[in-house]
């Protein structure tokens, strides 16, 4: 067994563990649910029934205004607590036209919708941990260092709402069972009033029901999702300096003979495919996989060789040197986000190229930017647009547009941004400063962009802000040193 076998071993050992905190969490949260719901039912035996039976022509009478009241209070507070998932509720208007029976179905639906939004959350936090867990181990891996992803978080997580499972993701399954259980549970109420159950039985019905729908419906999902989440993570790292890979199947002996057969195989990683030929192969599957290398130690010697200039150790130190904050430095400057100390080095220059190329592919920095700073994100998106994705600066000596090249105090600058912390001042005056030279060309077309920065510069002067931090950075470390 490798380091990678073994690293993919402790993996999901943590990640069963996680799932294992999670289940508890949420059964002991449908438990309450559940109880919620008993409460309800015993209260319309009481309020309708007879010798806890329900004469059925009782529930078809309207809705009392106080049970309206209620129903239409669970509404409002639930639209405020999830504003996203208003547009799931029943429509409003139609709760003063309800039956009493009608009433009690949309209050279980209400409570479905509650469930059901509580359990997303639940999950998506718990994928998230995974996706960054798994592409960290993956970039420590490669010597990346230990945390990798977890600055630059988007990279990894965008598998956590991918739809890769007949088209859907994780959140409109969940959405799915919900609906299924509430029509589940409603069925089960009106054909148990229409019976004539006692209210023992038709409870004793419902929590087998709810226990059993709600709690196997989320544990596959778990499950089966942090498998997908956590192989895509963990690969990552892997596919710009491999080609193929080699599936792993479970190590307690219960893999199916669909996991077998495929994990006599090589595939190319950019063959991949999740359900196919890529885990999850099917619901509850816990395969990983390992890259196809003859001697991972030997292929790790030679990485560092090939890019680790020559240096001993890992190739992760390449950014734990001199130029870097690494361990046993001033925990203030760790804390501010900042990497990159000296500017004008080798390393500063790789770093810049490498986050230049990781914001390209971020879908919500600039909503996290834009709600950090309390700015339009519009705004925010144009900056981006124009520092990082568009062609924006026309080089006169060749006649071409093209992009800004990457500038390692920016990538920085961006990064504390997005991430929220310990947001220094020049940062601040970079969204200021690109804000009025985008504004100052547009207003200009033609006016040489030097001349439009130089303008932009006199209020908002980001570039001299910028030296001074990263100069007194500099002193700290020499006067440390």
């Amino acid at each position: 067994m490798n380091y990678w076998q073994r690293r993919q071993q402790q993996l999901n050992q943590q990640l069963e563990k996680d799932e294992a905190r999670l289940k508890k969490r949420l059964s002991s949260f449908y438990d309450t649910e559940f109880r919620k719901l008993d409460r309800q039912i015993a209260a319309y035996y009481k309020q309708y029934g007879t010798d806890h039976v329900i004469e059925y022509r009782q529930l078809l009478e309207s809705l009392p205004p106080e049970d309206k009241r209620l129903l239409i209070e669970q509404m409002d507070a639930f639209a405020e607590k999830y504003p996203q998932y208003a547009h799931l509720m029943p429509v409003r208007e139609t709760v003063y036209k309800l039956d009493r029976l009608e009433g009690l179905q949309y209050s279980v639906r209400m409570q479905q919708l509650e469930i059901g939004a509580a359990t997303q959350k639940e999950i998506r936090e718990h994928l998230e941990r995974q996706a960054l867990r798994g592409g960290d181990a993956a970039a420590q891996a490669m010597g990346f260092g230990e945390n990798f992803y977890s600055m630059n978080p988007d990279v990894v997580t965008q598998f956590v709402g991918a739809a890769w499972s007949n088209g859907e993701n994780f959140s409109q399954k969940i959405w799915k069972n919900t609906e299924k259980l509430a029509g589940y549970l409603n069925t089960d109420i009106a054909q148990g009033f229409a019976r004539g159950d006692s209210y023992e039985k038709l409870v004793r019905n419902l929590r087998q029901r709810f226990g059993k729908v709600s709690r196997k419906d989320a544990y596959r999902l778990i499950y089966t999702e942090g498998t997908y989440v956590m192989a895509e993570a963990t690969m990552q790292p892997f596919t710009e300096d491999f080609e193929e890979y080699r599936l792993s199947t479970a190590a307690d002996g219960k893999a199916c003979d669909i996991c077998r057969e495929l994990a006599k195989k090589k595939f190319r990683i950019q063959d991949r495919q999740p359900g196919v030929n890529f885990p999850p192969l099917h619901p509850w599957c816990r395969c990983t996989f390992t890259i196809e290398v003859e001697d991972w130690d030997e292929w790790m010697e030679d990485y560092e060789r090939r890019y680790g200039n020559g240096q001993s150790g890992k190739v992760a130190d390449r950014f734990n040197n001199e130029n870097v904050v690494a361990k046993g430095t001033d925990s203030a400057i760790i804390e501010s986000g900042a990497r990159i100390i000296n500017l004008f080095s080798k390393e500063a220059d790789e770093f810049a190229e490498m986050y230049y190329m990781e914001i390209r592919s971020f879908s919500t920095d600039t909503k996290k930017i834009a709600d950090n700073l309390k700015k339009p994100e519009e705004d925010i998106r144009r900056i981006k647009n124009y520092l990082f994705e568009h062609d924006s600066l026309y080089d006169p000596d060749t006649g071409e547009w093209k992009r800004f090249d990457p500038d390692c105090a920016i990538a920085q600058s961006w990064q504390r941004l997005m991430i929220g912390k310990d947001i220094k001042p020049h940062d601040r005056t970079l969204i200021e400063h690109e804000l009025l030279e985008m504004r100052i060309k547009m207003e200009n077309p033609n006016m040489p962009h030097q001349q439009a920065h130089a303008l932009a510069a006199e209020k908002y002067d980001y570039g001299k802000e910028a030296l001074e931090y990263y100069g007194n950075l500099e002193k700290h470390k020499e006067n440390r040193d």
